[in-house]
């Protein structure tokens, strides 16, 4: 399997209203804020032109019917620190039967490359729900480890309060 990362634009805003709006994806996510095609342009406009935010489409390159791409997931760093060199490393999970444990594996690493030899990052971080243990080893096959875990730190979607792991990794060179 071959995928490659590519910016985001704002022409794949129905993807990401799509995607983000996805129950499955919301239970991941740390703002349970349902988004809409002008909410999307407006963070676009906001996090993406500015560079707050880099994000980006993963595509799985398919090659047994010609070379084309399509889009399976997206990836982002957000608040780009500069100033102290750290970051943090979001993922929308995805019902994309290509979005498995082997795409978003090397979806963590490409942008792990970016954020540390791209953007210069020392530190990157981040955060996911306790009860997804899943996503904890994940990012630990990444080379991620875990700092400490949040208490009571965010709602979940029923409206009760969940542990929080964060993780990191750091910029070996």
């Amino acid at each position: 399997m071959r995928i490659i990362l590519r910016s985001i634009t704002l022409n794949d805003g129905d993807l990401i209203v799509k995607w983000r709006n996805n129950e499955n994806v919301l239970s991941h996510c740390l703002s349970k804020e349902p988004v809409s095609l002008e909410s999307n342009k407006e963070f676009f406009n906001k996090n993406i032109i500015t560079g707050r935010y880099k994000q980006f489409i993963v595509e799985r390159v398919d090659e047994d019917f010609g070379v084309f791409a399509y889009p399976i997931a997206t990836i982002y760093l957000k608040d780009m620190d500069y100033a102290n060199r750290k970051c943090e490393l979001c993922i929308f999970t995805s019902n994309d039967i290509e979005w498995k444990d082997t795409s978003q594996s090397v979806a963590i690493k490409m942008l792990l490359d970016k954020a540390f030899t791209e953007y210069g990052m020392h530190k990157v971080y981040s955060y996911v729900f306790k009860k997804f243990p899943e996503e904890v080893e994940l990012l630990k096959s990444a080379g991620f480890t875990i700092e400490t875990t949040l208490i009571e730190e965010a709602l979940n979607e029923n409206n009760v309060y969940e542990d929080i792991i964060r993780l990191s990794v750091f910029n070996k060179n």
